[in-house]
């Protein structure tokens, strides 16, 4: 069974005193047939708060910055693509986690393991620890993982960009209407 939206509809205690929690979903079809033939058989369970998700016109936008940074930097000799544009930014709006005291073997696996994860998954070597022979990690989260305001910020960060660079972008009323629709249906 794949993951499913929905509420927590009711809680009681069972005869023994154990909780009883019912749960009304949403993909009725989806889940029938899967809960009727585990009915009585251990499963796992996780539940969670539901996050809106970014709308795909965020995401569209803060690539079509991306891309329109990088060819005026290319009008001006300056190769740069669309993702190094992006990764910049991702580094420039800060969310990130640093770990320290790492032997260089160990940083060198953690950081190309980070970076697997995805185009905006940087990681950096920001220092030395104090022993001048381990070092400090600095690994970025990439935009998948931003909330609306840290998402909000990267594509603000980005329009100053454009703007400090002289390149046509999208009026501030439409950035505004775009990161408004954060979870709509598109």
């Amino acid at each position: 069974m794949s993951e499913l939206s929905g509420i927590i509809h009711s809680t009681a205690l069972s005869m023994d005193g154990k909780p009883l929690i019912t749960f009304m979903v949403n993909e009725y079809r989806d889940c029938m047939k899967t809960a009727q033939e585990l009915t009585g058989q251990p499963v796992s369970i996780k539940v969670t708060k539901q996050k809106k998700k970014r709308s795909i016109s965020a995401n569209n936008l803060c690539w079509e910055l991306c891309t329109k940074l990088a060819e005026n930097q290319s009008k001006h000799g300056v190769q740069y693509t669309k993702e190094d544009i992006y990764r910049e930014a991702i580094k420039h709006v800060g969310i990130y986690k640093d770990f320290e005291n790492l032997k260089p073997g160990d940083a060198k696996t953690l950081r190309h393991a980070w970076e697997l994860l995805g185009t905006g998954w940087v990681t950096e070597q920001v220092d030395f620890m104090p022993d001048g022979e381990n070092v400090i990690v600095r690994c970025y989260y990439g935009s998948s993982q931003y909330s609306k305001t840290q998402m909000t910020r990267l594509i603000n960060n980005l329009v100053q960009d454009c703007i400090a660079c002289g390149v046509e972008h999208r009026s501030q009323e439409e950035v505004d209407s775009i990161l408004g629709m954060w979870g709509d249906q598109e």
